[in-house]
């Protein structure tokens, strides 16, 4: 027997896709640069999180309806 999906918000889907999009390349850039310390990939996020608040600030995000969202950025939405 399987557990019904879980409805899961297609803005919350997108901050999870945007989530591991920043981790991940903050692990690329660790990989490529070992030498860099804590506090400059820090500022790496810090930055990477400003940007994407300029590109799709959370207010417009979470006021957007489930489906625009979804269709927009490809998310599936169970």
């Amino acid at each position: 027997m399987t557990a019904p999906p879980v409805l899961v918000s297609p803005t919350r889907l997108l901050d999870h896709r945007l989530e591991d999009l920043v981790a991940t390349e903050l692990a690329r850039l660790a990989r490529r640069a070992p030498a860099l310390a804590d506090d400059h990939l820090g500022l790496v996020e810090a930055s990477l999180q400003q940007i994407i608040n300029r590109l799709l600030p959370a207010r417009g995000r979470a006021s957007a309806s489930p489906e625009a969202v979804a269709a927009l950025f490809d998310l599936e939405w169970v």
